[in-house]
């Protein structure tokens, strides 16, 4: 089967009209019905809305031509068709669905009482400015962080070979909203996989469990590395032993269905109690 994405503690794996979720803490798996036409694109992605022991939890599969949609529990799969370049990335913010696809455009993408989805009119003056200046994005994850709406990339420096972290927060108070550079991350660190098929995610007072604010945790390449991750303070350089950049294809990340590389798994359990 081919690996898809986590979310909430479970590995989602599918092959044509088979998905599977393995909770890799319990153990456990979960059989979804199967899915009766995927249409002449394959599954490339997929992520959980809410954990099972929501009421309301949903699970989202993406291929380039449709989002299918199973409640969990149910017996069935509703199936929306996609008029938009393939999804690359689905985050859900204050209530809505989220979707960046892989020409970069930020969409929001309704599902009842029909799909409906509409492109988000960014500002990206301060970010090219700082492009400009800094250096050239070599890739980027979105992230919700408390009540920020946040945007990270790793950047390769324009005047010597070095690579870092920026952190961006799209300023929704204005309209357009605005991507605005975040300096510090306070109390907050953040985690990310070069995998673009996983989720980055936020944790708030990492120094209760030894962790370290204001840093960015980089599950790293499983091969040719000495720690299978590094934490990165904001605004230092990265070891370039410790990212390869990644070019997203259509079908698969790495163009390697099966295998995931390694990834941060966050229980369930943690995303119910809101830490």
């Amino acid at each position: 089967m081919h690996y898809l994405g986590c979310s909430y503690g479970n590995l989602i794996f599918s092959n044509s009209n088979q998905c599977l979720l393995v909770d890799v803490f319990g153990f456990t798996t979960v059989k979804p019905p199967k899915l009766k036409s995927t249409g002449k694109h394959e599954i490339y992605y997929g992520i959980l809305h809410g954990s099972f022991k929501s009421p309301n939890s949903h699970l989202f599969l993406c291929s380039g031509s449709s989002i299918f949609q199973w409640q969990v529990g149910s017996n069935s799969w509703l199936d929306h068709p996609l008029d938009i370049p393939s999804i690359f990335r689905i985050v859900f913010f204050k209530g809505e669905m989220f979707a960046r696809d892989h020409l970069d455009g930020l969409h929001t993408i309704r599902l009842a009482p029909q799909l409906s989805i509409h492109e988000v009119d960014i500002d990206w003056t301060e970010y090219r400015r700082e492009d400009s200046v800094v250096g050239r994005a070599v890739m980027y994850w979105l992230v919700v962080c408390s009540d920020m709406f946040l945007m990270i990339d790793l950047s390769m420096s324009t005047d010597r070979p070095t690579v870092f972290f920026r952190v961006f927060r799209l300023d929704f108070s204005i309209i357009p909203p605005k991507w605005v550079k975040v300096e510090n991350l306070g109390n907050h660190a953040i985690f990310v996989s070069f995998d673009q098929r996983n989720p980055a995610f936020c944790c708030t007072d990492p120094e209760r469990w030894r962790g370290k604010s204001n840093c960015i945790y980089v599950a790293t390449q499983s091969k040719k590395n000495d720690k299978p991750w590094t934490m990165v303070e904001l605004g230092q350089a990265v070891s370039s032993r410790n990212w390869r950049p990644v070019v997203y294809p259509d079908a698969y990340p790495y163009g390697n269905p099966g295998r995931p590389d390694n990834l941060w798994v966050f229980p369930s359990l943690v995303y119910d109690v809101g830490l």
